[in-house]
């Protein structure tokens, strides 16, 4: 046979379909373990058979449709087809799923084969061991289940990006531990983008050995080619290589410099008695109303600390204009767009999920594991009120006519 059968390629085509437009956990968990269920059913079935979906040979047995069976997986039940077989001496039973179980409790399990435990192998052979109990199910099946994980992040990383209007782009990176045999962290870009019906959506995600000039240009030469229209708007933080790449790649967005990031470096340069006053001195900048008060909010911030912390306040007037473009966007995005919080918080998951693997196989695999992580976490996107797009509207505008001109 083939490195998997046909029917067990259709079952996870069928699933993955179903997962892409689910979100609450619960129902990804029992969608994917019903799909890890069949596709071990159906393996089991043509191992016995000793051919393929479809196909034909001097062997007895031939498949007869199949019935649906509820299985109790403790997160609630599923529906799973019991392949029918004719023309055997006895019965067909899967040793798997035995006649009148009703409840697998190992298959609770089987998620993190799925997903974010799906791209450690040693990891899967234990899960897929607890779910087969070493039944009809070999060390190979186990490798090909986990590849097509990887397979569906080949494609998403390689797929067309010209359909998609993005209007803010938001880019970070996060220094992770990626391959076995080394203690040094690499890191890994992340792009997220807000579209223009108001949807939030993962872009891109890349490894660089570090976050310098030629990885950030790389990654975003990368989706340019794959067709990345120009945002209006990119939001990034103070990293001199990434400032470059993007006032090279997009002379003509607007860029948002990560408030958040200004904030904790300027309070690195206060005493530690001074902090929660220096920093609700920078909330009344970068929380003000209008630009105008934000400014305002500046001169009080130099007159009140400019003497006692000096590099605090040069901190503060570095480029600080890019630290206020948002102002100039609809009120109402104002929160996803002036910090890089959007990337950020997924990084938190991130984080955690890898320090349960150490190290990954390869590259590939962990970068496979960011972009599951990241895709599997709900975010929030921006309204795209009336008012919100005359604005954007009006900007798109102005732009133009600054290109044309």
């Amino acid at each position: 046979m083939e490195s998997i059968s046909k029917k067990s390629k259709k079952v996870i085509e069928e699933h993955l379909e179903e997962l892409s437009g689910r979100h609450p956990l619960i129902e990804i968990t029992r969608i994917g373990a019903r799909m890890a269920l069949q596709v071990a059913i159906e393996e089991e079935l043509c191992m016995l058979l000793q051919r393929d979906y479809y196909e034909r040979s001097g062997q007895h047995g031939t498949r007869n449709g199949s019935k649906t069976r509820a299985v109790n997986i403790g997160c609630g039940e599923i529906e799973v087809a019991m392949p029918q077989v004719r023309g055997l001496e006895r019965p067909f039973h899967s040793k798997i799923l035995p006649p009148y179980v009703r409840q697998m409790e190992e298959i609770r399990e089987v998620v993190p084969l799925l997903y974010m435990n799906g791209v450690s192998t040693r990891k899967v052979k234990g899960s897929i061991r607890k779910l087969l109990k070493d039944k009809g199910f070999s060390h190979q099946n186990v490798i090909r289940l986990t590849e097509r994980i990887v397979d569906e992040f080949r494609g998403w990383k390689k797929r067309d990006l010209s359909e998609l209007k993005v209007i803010y782009l938001i880019l970070d990176g996060i220094r992770l531990g990626v391959r076995a045999g080394t203690r040094q962290k690499e890191a890994v870009l992340v792009a997220r983008a807000f579209l223009e019906d108001g949807r939030a959506e993962l872009i891109s995600v890349s490894l660089g050995n570090q976050e310098s000039y030629s990885a950030w240009r790389g990654f975003l030469e990368d989706m340019v080619k794959r067709g990345l229209n120009d945002p209006l708007l990119i939001v990034i933080d103070g990293c001199p290589g990434l400032i470059r790449a993007v006032q090279e790649l997009f002379p003509d967005s607007d860029i948002q410099r990560c408030t958040k990031h200004r904030t904790e470096n300027i309070l690195n340069k206060v005493l530690k008695e001074d902090r929660d006053a220096v920093k609700g001195s920078l909330r009344k900048i970068f929380y003000a109303s209008t630009y105008e008060h934000a400014k305002e909010a500046i001169e009080l911030f130099k007159r009140e600390w400019d003497r006692k912390y000096p590099s605090a306040s040069e901190c503060l007037m570095e480029d600080i204009e890019a630290c206020l473009t948002y102002y100039k966007y609809p009120y109402r995005h104002w929160r996803r767009i002036r910090t890089t919080n959007a990337v950020e918080r997924s990084f938190r998951e991130v984080r955690g999920r890898v320090r349960g693997i150490g190290r990954f196989k390869d590259e590939e695999r962990a970068l496979t594991m960011v972009y599951w992580q990241i895709k599997e976490l709900r975010w929030h996107g921006v309204d795209m009120t009336d008012e919100a797009k005359a604005i954007l509207a009006k900007i798109r505008a102005s732009k133009l006519e600054k290109v044309a001109a």
